[in-house]
């Protein structure tokens, strides 16, 4: 019976629609199991959320499912405050909507945090997605993601649809954010000293993080809870 529905519902449902599903399945499985979780102290001082398969030790390694510390970044968090010394995330907030989920988000972050916390964020840059179409169409974009991962592309297809893919990604990518709109977005919600910073500034400062060599598309910034 299961097998046929899953064969039924593969018939139906589109494969974004069925991502969908999983991540909102994922995401209440979740916030079920932090439900009753409040003002818990954090195994370590540093908070690494949307981690995926990256993580790092001696850090508090969180993403929706298959973290040590799985949570719906969409809910409350459920650590007390002013615990967190250093926050990072990379690639993460571009799949959050901007109003309803990346502001509360980054509030309950500003709330988590010690004043004076640094607070690190990647996400695709939207100035440089948009300036590469206009220099050249987004081949170079394109060009960037095929030395890091296998591309599938159709044959022909113009080099423009790697912007689509960074604004959409499989219906995944909610909000892409240029240096202005995320340095808005974090002072309005806590933080301070918002500065642009590189992959190469990243690394500098967390060394045990992988290289992920997105410097080319993506938006690195620093910034720090209010005192």
């Amino acid at each position: 019976m299961i097998a046929k529905m899953k064969t039924l519902l593969r018939s139906v449902l589109s494969q974004r629609t069925r991502s969908a599903l999983k991540f909102d399945y994922l995401r209440l499985r979740a916030r079920l199991r932090n439900q009753r979780r409040r003002d818990l102290t954090p195994p370590h001082p540093s908070l690494h959320f949307g981690c995926g398969r990256r993580h790092i030790a001696d850090w508090t390694n969180s993403d929706v499912a298959g973290s040590p510390f799985d949570l719906d970044l969409a809910a409350p968090l459920p650590w007390r405050g002013e615990v967190f010394e250093t926050i990072v995330s990379q690639q993460v907030i571009e799949h959050l909507d901007l109003k309803t989920e990346v502001l509360p988000l980054f509030r309950e972050l500003a709330r988590t945090a010690k004043p004076g916390a640094e607070i690190w964020l990647s996400c695709p840059d939207l100035a440089k997605v948009c300036q590469s179409y206009v220099d050249n169409g987004g081949a170079a974009l394109k060009g960037d993601r095929e030395s890091r991962w296998d591309v599938d592309w159709m044959e022909g297809m113009p080099a423009s649809q790697i912007v689509n893919v960074l604004f959409h990604q499989g219906n995944e990518h909610k909000n892409l954010y240029d240096f202005d709109l995320l340095r808005w977005a974090l002072q309005e919600t806590g933080f301070t000293n918002v500065e642009r910073q590189t992959e190469p500034d990243f690394l500098a400062r967390f060394p045990e993080f992988p290289e992920r060599r997105d410097d080319f598309h993506a938006l690195y910034v620093k910034a720090r809870r209010s005192a």
